[in-house]
């Protein structure tokens, strides 16, 4: 009886030592699953992020080149800034060819006046004018942005080659919009330099000769 017992205990146990195994196998399997879907869920978002983005710059790319008219095409700048950037305080300014100083051409959420003519000083807006290198707040190194107390979050020269036609100034994004991201980088660059394509083009168109 007893061997019978033991024999029954060591049967028993090895069951459930074979169990315990199976139970382990299973739960591995299940966690390289769940590692397996976020993965693919997470490479599914970059995806589709980096597909939205070149919508985003198709989008901007083509609604720049709707029209021939000056002012339609600071407008449409001007909207695409809204809508694709995400500011809803902007000014975008054209170089004054007989003085270092920028003109406001269009604005939204500022006070037009305060901006209506702007010296080339040493603030971010002049710099950018001057050298002709977007100024970035959001994305400049950590302790620069930290100590920046008020001003704008992005100044972008419209510029062909080295000759900067104007410039595009945000002042403050969108109440959802946080801080600026690296791919807002892209589109700033591509539409200051399509924006000042079309406007050198449509002002030559106007004028008779492109100036």
């Amino acid at each position: 009886m007893r061997e019978r017992l033991r024999w029954e205990n060591e049967t028993l146990r090895a069951e459930v030592a074979a169990l315990r195994a199976r139970n382990e196998q299973l739960q591995a399997s299940l966690a390289r699953r769940r590692e397996e879907e976020s993965w693919r869920v997470q490479r599914q978002g970059l995806v589709e992020a980096e597909l939205a983005h070149l919508v985003r710059l198709r989008v901007a790319s083509q609604r720049l080149n709707e029209s021939l008219n000056p002012r339609e095409l600071l407008d449409i700048l001007q909207d695409l800034l809204v809508n694709l950037v995400g500011s809803e305080m902007l000014g975008i300014f054209e170089l004054d060819p007989a003085g270092p100083s920028l003109v406001l051409q269009v604005s939204l959420g500022i006070d037009a006046e305060r901006f209506r003519r702007l010296p080339l000083g040493e603030d971010p807006i002049g710099h950018a004018a001057r050298t002709g290198s977007p100024w970035l707040a959001d994305l400049m190194e950590e302790e620069s942005a930290r100590n920046r107390t008020e001003g704008p979050r992005a100044c972008v020269p419209l510029r062909l080659g080295r000759r900067v036609l104007g410039m595009m100034v945000l002042f403050e994004l969108l109440p959802h919009k946080p801080r600026l991201e690296p791919e807002d980088r892209e589109l700033l660059e591509l539409l200051a330099t399509e924006g000042a394509r079309a406007l050198y083009c449509a002002r030559g168109m106007t004028t008779g000769a492109p100036s």
